[in-house]
C-alpha cells in the first residue's frame, strides 16, 4: 500500500523559518526607526498645539497678571495649559520636561528636555536634529 502523505517536510519548514527570520531582522530596525519618528513627529505637533493655546489665552487677556510683572529678562514662564491642565507627555520619554517661555507677545520659545522645539525644531541641535533618525 502506497501513504498519501500531504503536508510539508521538516526541511522545507525550516527553509520557510528561516527566511521569515531573515525578513525580521532586515524590517525591524526600520520599523523601529519609523516609531522612534513617529513620536518625534508627536511632540513637535504637540509644541505647535501648546504655542497656539498659550496664544490665543493671551489675546483673551488670561495671561495678563504675569505679563505685567515681566522683569529685565522680559519672559515668564507658563507652567500649564491655559486651561489648568498638564502639559502632555512627550511621547518619546514621558520624563521629559516641558519648558515654555512668553513674552509680551505670547509664546518665545519652548523646549522640551531642554532642546528646543518651537518656533524651529529642526534647528542645529534641537530636538528634531537629536533624535529624529
Amino acid at each position: 500500500m502506497k501513504k498519501d502523505n500531504k503536508g510539508f517536510s521538516l526541511v522545507e519548514l525550516i527553509i520557510v523559518i528561516a527566511i521569515m527570520a531573515v525578513l525580521v531582522g532586515v524590517l525591524a530596525p526600520q520599523y523601529l526607526k519609523y516609531v522612534n519618528n513617529s513620536k518625534v513627529s508627536t511632540d513637535i505637533s504637540n509644541a505647535q498645539e501648546i504655542a497656539t493655546a498659550v496664544n490665543v489665552a493671551f489675546a483673551d487677556d488670561q495671561y495678563s497678571a504675569q505679563a505685567a510683572s515681566l522683569t529685565g529678562s522680559n519672559t515668564f514662564d507658563v507652567t500649564s495649559m491655559p486651561d489648568g491642565t498638564d502639559f502632555p507627555d512627550s511621547k518619546l520619554n514621558s520624563a521629559y520636561p516641558w519648558h515654555v517661555e512668553c513674552g509680551l507677545n505670547g509664546v518665545t520659545t519652548i523646549t522640551l528636555n531642554d532642546e528646543a522645539i518651537y518656533p524651529d525644531p529642526k534647528i542645529s541641535g534641537g530636538y528634531y536634529s537629536n533624535h529624529h533618525k
